[in-house]
């Protein structure tokens, strides 16, 4: 029998490493539901298991399927995704390298700001959506308990997220690098979410007063309100409040900019002190023309990176110790899919991808100039029909090994 193989999972990905903002906005703008993404992805691919990771940060598509990468760029491209544009700004990990990446973005090791805590949450949250959608199966399961399980150890037992260093508590330090002292400066929220709340804690630990909420959810922006004693304000008096105020920090999930230009030039216009304007948001919610406008401030998600470089040198021997902790819930991993159940998936795995790579091989030398990403794409969606059935097979007889050895002995597995 041939040596085992681990699940055919892999990772498709965009990260703020790897992509400017705008074309991370553009990702988020095509996706504005992930788990129903997610589900479209899985029909067009034919995959066994789809998971789909959007923060502000990262754009991630797990699949559990023998799938290349071409395969998975044509399928964004059949699912309306500008593959093309994306795919020189992607990344693509396979097998134990998509474990790896995965165990480090959920230990806030490839987070924007490092050791941020707020990715762990978004990795859970992502998983039990997926879950409840029915996406996730034996590979991905097992793949992001494991990964949430390591992001906890990481957090408790090393000091990688000391200083409570998120993106929230960057922006408030970017603010205070152009006021000075935050004490007495009045804070304007836009939006209401976790962003928004976690900012708010940091900007009155700093000395600041949460002066006013905006958010097109009253109850949710009173709710906030009442923890910071703060007015709550209807959202057409947005550009009125936009002069009242010596920060504004802008959170929300819009799909275009909620505070223009136009609004910000006539704030500045009746102010007669620097403004700073925090936005958090992907897509940007202040439009990228107010920045040139005198004494206003503009940052967002990108300029965060200045601040992060300046707490990295206190933190490479907790980087360190992190790692150690990845790398050791891989081992744990490899050795738990390697088990009899996953290996006889891998197995099928395995015979399906042979089967692909010697059919287009023999139809391409039949046939001269044929597009070969294209033979292949639907060659494996072909391969992945026909192996749904055979994993739903061996995992509902995963406790019969003599159905599971018939399996193997019908596809020339070898014995078992």
């Amino acid at each position: 029998m041939a040596e085992p193989a681990l699940p055919p999972i892999a990772v498709w990905g965009i990260d703020h490493h790897r992509s400017a903002l705008p074309l991370r906005e553009r990702l988020h703008a095509a996706t504005p539901d992930p788990v129903a993404a997610a589900s479209a992805l899985r029909a067009i691919l034919a995959a066994e298991e789809v998971l789909l990771l959007a923060t502000c940060n990262r754009w991630e598509l797990y699949v559990c399927a023998p799938l290349t990468r071409a395969a998975v760029e044509a399928g964004l491209a059949a699912g309306g995704w500008d593959a093309g544009a994306l795919a020189a700004h992607a990344y693509w990990h396979v097998g134990a390298d998509c474990a790896r990446h995965l165990f480090r973005v959920a230990a806030g090791l490839e987070s924007l700001v490092l050791g941020e805590a707020e990715i762990l949450g978004q990795v859970r949250r992502a998983y039990e959506a997926a879950r409840a959608a029915q996406l996730c199966g034996p590979a991905l399961h097992p793949l992001f308990q494991r990964a949430i399980a390591c992001g906890k150890e990481v957090r408790s037992a090393t000091g990688i997220g000391s200083h409570r260093l998120s993106i929230a508590s960057v922006a408030i330090e970017l603010a205070r690098q152009v006021l000075g002292d935050l004490g007495g400066r009045r804070l304007l929220l836009v939006g209401a979410g976790e962003n928004a709340e976690l900012a708010a804690r940091y900007a009155v630990a700093a000395g600041m007063r949460v002066q006013t909420i905006v958010n097109r959810s009253a109850e949710r922006a009173a709710a906030l309100a009442a923890q910071f004693s703060a007015e709550v304000a209807p959202w057409e008096r947005l550009p009125a409040l936009l002069a009242e105020h010596d920060v504004v920090l802008s959170s929300t999930a819009a799909p275009h900019p909620v505070i223009g230009a136009a609004a910000l030039a006539q704030a500045m216009a009746r102010r007669r002190a620097p403004l700073v304007c925090l936005d958090l948001a992907v897509p940007r919610d202040v439009e990228p023309a107010a920045a040139e406008l005198d004494d206003l401030f503009v940052f967002n998600i990108d300029h965060l990176e200045r601040i992060v470089a300046e707490h990295l040198g206190n933190r490479q021997a907790e980087v360190a110790a992190a790692s150690a902790i990845v790398e050791s819930a891989l081992a744990a991993w490899r050795q738990a899919a390697l088990s009899s159940g996953q290996e006889l998936l891998s197995e099928l795995a395995s015979y399906f991808r042979d089967l692909v790579a010697a059919e287009e091989a023999r139809l391409a030398a039949r046939c001269p100039g044929i597009d070969r990403d294209e033979l292949r794409y639907s060659l494996e969606r072909v391969a992945n029909k026909l192996l749904h059935p055979l994993y739903r097979y061996a995992r509902r007889h995963a406790d019969d090994p003599e159905r599971l050895r018939w399996l193997a002995e019908l596809l020339d597995l070898g014995p078992r």
